[in-house]
Parts: structure tokens; C-alpha cells; sequence
């Protein structure tokens, strides 16, 4: 009996339980098509922790802006996650 690629990296992620943190990565290589091009010139997302995404700023003004917008964000990272979800956005 075959079984595709994804299935068995899905299974054996499973397996090691480590399936979570994997797929909160995926927050990661989302963030500029979530944000869009003008957020993403002055941020980049950094890493994922616990379920937090780490997201650097360059400048305290444009972090202090994403203040605002952090619960948005959040909704929108979340609803292109599969099966995981990210818990907080830290600004940093």
C-alpha cells in the first residue's frame, strides 16, 4: 500500500511529536503575503516559539503602529494555518 509524501512526513512528524511547531512555522514563510508588501518592507517575521511569531521591526514607529493591529494580524495568520494556530505576535 503507497502513501504520499505528505502523509508519511504528516505521520512521522505525528510520530516524533513535533507536528505543532512544525506546522506554526508556516506562520513564518506567510507573513508577507499576509501583510502585505508595504508591512513587510519594514518587518520581518523572525521565528516561532510556544506559538508566539517573533516579528522584527525597524523602526518604533511602524512597531507602535502594528500595536494597533495585532489582534488583525493575528486573525489573518491564523485563518491561512492548517490545524494550528499562532497564540501571540511579538513585536520586537
Amino acid at each position: 500500500m503507497a502513501i504520499s509524501i505528505g502523509k508519511a512526513i504528516d505521520k512521522m512528524l505525528k510520530k516524533m511529536k513535533i507536528s505543532t511547531p512544525v506546522r506554526q512555522w508556516e506562520a513564518v514563510s506567510l507573513w508577507e503575503s499576509v501583510v502585505g508588501e508595504t508591512i513587510a518592507n519594514h518587518t520581518r517575521a523572525e521565528k516561532v516559539l510556544y506559538g508566539k511569531l517573533y516579528i522584527s521591526v525597524d523602526s518604533p514607529t511602524w512597531r507602535n503602529e502594528l500595536m494597533f493591529h495585532k489582534n488583525e494580524l493575528l486573525e489573518k495568520i491564523n485563518s491561512k494555518l492548517i490545524d494550528v494556530k499562532i497564540k501571540e505576535i511579538v513585536l520586537r
